[in-house]
Order: structure tokens, then sequence, then C-alpha cells
């Protein structure tokens, strides 16, 4: 087993380790850091995600950017073997993937240069915004374009409960790093500057 797959599985039983009302609890404080962020903006366009298993829901968040009139955009898997996702409007119509992921329905996909803020799950990270997935590398290839171009890109912010910081991570070669982290403790961007 690498270190990564270690790593992985003892942060994973760390993160599952926590109660419900731990989770609870964290994911408010996390809307509450967003909502004095500035990350946050009316009418921005804000991709979140539907948490799975014991990931940390992002719900209190993209309902505080909807009070905003924010968009609000979550992944969808659009081919299961080459493992690629787009982030598509939230509309009425959902369904469950394979992976019992609940995904919005349509194929309005958001260009990844018109998302102001994606908040991006995780199970551990790194002080340099080093972030370790599931594995199956879903968001290391939808977010893989932001490493190339000049153009504005969206701010990755990274969720978690604090019990995933790690101080290092081995990155590798295809690994978007985070912009921030927003966790129960509050908001920490990795060039510096704390909220």
């Amino acid at each position: 087993m690498s270190d990564r797959a270690i790593e992985r599985k003892r942060l994973r039983a760390a993160r599952a380790a926590l109660t419900p009302a731990v989770r609870h609890a964290a994911e408010r404080a996390i809307a509450r850091h967003l909502e004095h962020s500035g990350l946050i903006t009316p009418g921005s366009r804000i991709a979140g995600y539907a948490a799975l298993g014991a990931e940390i829901s992002c719900g209190s968040a993209l309902r505080l950017a909807e009070r905003r009139h924010c968009r609000i955009y979550l992944p969808r898997i659009t081919h299961w073997r080459k493992r690629q996702m787009r982030f598509v409007p939230v509309t009425g119509r959902w369904q469950r993937n394979r992976y019992g992921i609940a995904e919005p329905q349509g194929s309005n996909f958001a260009a990844l240069r018109s998302l102001h803020v994606i908040l991006v799950p995780l199970v551990g990270v790194d002080a340099s915004g080093n972030r370790l997935g599931m594995g199956a590398g879903f968001y290391d290839r939808a977010l893989g374009r932001l490493h190339t171009g000049a153009w504005r890109r969206p701010v990755l912010v990274g969720i978690a409960h604090s019990c995933q910081q790690v101080a290092q991570l081995q990155a590798e070669a295809h690994d978007v790093p985070l912009d921030a982290l927003v966790t129960e403790r509050g908001l920490v961007f990795f060039r510096g500057e704390t909220v």
C-alpha cells in the first residue's frame, strides 16, 4: 500500500469517527466563516458538491449562496471510464449516480472559467494546499485545466474538518492545489491570508 493510500485510510477513519452532531456543527461553522470571507458575493457562480458518506456537507454554505442570489452548480459525472465530471446548474431534476451521489440533470455545463468559487471535498489537506481526494481522480481531471492558461480561474476552497489537516502530503504531478481551506476553526488562504 502506498503512503498516500495509508494516509487516505487513516484520515477517512478519523473523519468517520466524528459524530453526526460534530459534523453538523462543523458544517454550520464553515458556512459562518464563508459568510464573512468575501468569497460568496451576491450574484456569483458557486460550485459545491453533494456529500458522500462521512464527507462534510457544504449544504449550509450553498444555502448562504442561494440567499445571496448566487447561481449554484454541482458536479455530474459525464464519463465513468475516463473519470470525467462537469459542473451543472442546480435544477429541480436529480438522479443518483452509481456511487449513490445525487447529481443535477441537464446538459447546460458550466465552463470552469465562468465559476467564481469551487467548494472542493477532500480526505486530507496539507499546509501548502495539496489535497488528498478519495482516489478516483474526478476532481483532479476536472480541475487539471486550471494549470494551463492565463485566464482568471475560480478560487478553489477545500471544505474539511480540522482533523483532516496534515503537515505535508506527497503531491503528484496531476494534483491541483487549493487556494484556501475552511474548517470549523476558520478560513485559511494558502498564500498567507487568514479570515
